[in-house]
């Protein structure tokens, strides 16, 4: 074998090698112990609290939450929400978080926000809030159920939590859309009510956009800050020049009571033309009244002007929803 063939034939086999290793690591990334991030273990005051950090329990691109207990009163337990922030964007995302969730104190079905701090470490800055703790989110309910389908009276009782919830960001003045409700954003608290959180998507900033620059930048936004699945229309396509509200949600909401009802989504979100031209099919089974199944139609309409509004949507089921003095 020459000296070039010999070369060749090492550096294919490094490769190889190197590709192996990658996929088997890869393969058994959910077994390997995680690294310590730096925070767990540690006590570190937010706010008027003294809290000792325990186990990362969720993790994001540049945000992580973790188990939590107050250092002091020490039965107290809570999650906190760690966010890197180098930039103004993640910066402006993390106080729109932080503003929303004390504009909604209170609200039984909005995870309570108890703390937080900006800590400036010069080039970047970092979040910390301390929030209510609770036991699962819906998409694990939703993954892990063995009992089958939920009968109508629990797809109701979770869908008005979700509902109260929107309907006191929708009360706001201007009204506060949430832009990204879906599954993983409610969470189960141990007062038994499920609870709507990650308020760092949100907007007051209701328009129809007309400029080819506002358009791109929005275009940006909404990829960055939404999910496909439960995206409205009107976001996949600014040339309709649609206004661009709340009635996002109500898109939302939709597509989240279908998941609630038969277990998978009504778009997989890959298909913009099925999502535009509303274009999805309700199930046979399970069976549901018409006033769910006409419920999730009138939501699930293309124009954002022929979907109800967050209270007629709640009159095509009869309900009265929870009237709180948010101040």
């Amino acid at each position: 074998m020459t000296h070039l063939g010999f070369y060749v034939a090492s550096v294919t086999y490094a490769v190889n090698f190197l590709v192996q290793t990658v996929t088997i690591m890869w393969r058994f990334k959910p077994f390997m112990q995680k690294e310590p991030t730096g925070l767990e273990g540690r006590s570190i005051d937010v706010g008027n609290l003294k809290i000792h950090v325990r186990n990362v329990i969720a993790e994001g691109g540049f945000s992580c939450v973790y188990s939590a207990r107050d250092a002091i009163h020490t039965s107290k337990q809570y999650a906190m929400k760690h966010m890197i922030c180098n930039d103004e964007e993640s910066l402006e995302s993390a106080m729109k978080e932080i503003s929303v969730m004390k504009s909604l104190k209170g609200h039984p079905n909005v995870v309570t926000l108890y703390a937080h701090t900006i800590l400036d470490l010069g080039r970047t800055k970092e979040a910390l809030l301390v929030m209510e703790c609770c036991d699962k989110s819906l998409v694990n309910v939703l993954e892990n159920r063995g009992a089958g389908y939920f009968e109508e009276k629990q797809v109701l009782a979770i869908f008005r939590d979700v509902c109260n919830a929107v309907f006191a960001m929708h009360s706001q003045s201007p009204p506060i859309a949430h832009r990204d409700l879906k599954a993983e954003n409610l969470l189960l608290g141990s007062d038994g009510l499920w609870k709507l959180c990650d308020f760092g998507s949100t907007s007051t900033n209701h328009k129809r956009f007309e400029k080819l620059e506002e358009m791109g930048i929005e275009e940006d936004n909404i990829r960055k800050h939404t999910t496909p699945a439960y995206r409205a229309p009107e976001m996949w396509d600014l040339f309709r020049r649609e206004l661009i509200n709340e009635k996002v949600d109500i898109w939302a909401l939709g597509c989240l009571l279908f998941r609630i009802c038969y277990f998978k989504n009504a778009f997989d979100g890959e298909s913009k033309l099925q999502i535009l031209n509303g274009n999805y099919r309700i199930p046979e089974s399970p069976k549901y009244s018409s006033s769910v199944t006409d419920l999730i139609r009138d939501m699930l309409q293309a124009s954002p002007d022929d979907r109800p509004d967050i209270t007629q949507a709640s009159a095509l089921l009869d309900w009265p929803f929870i009237s709180m003095n948010l101040g």
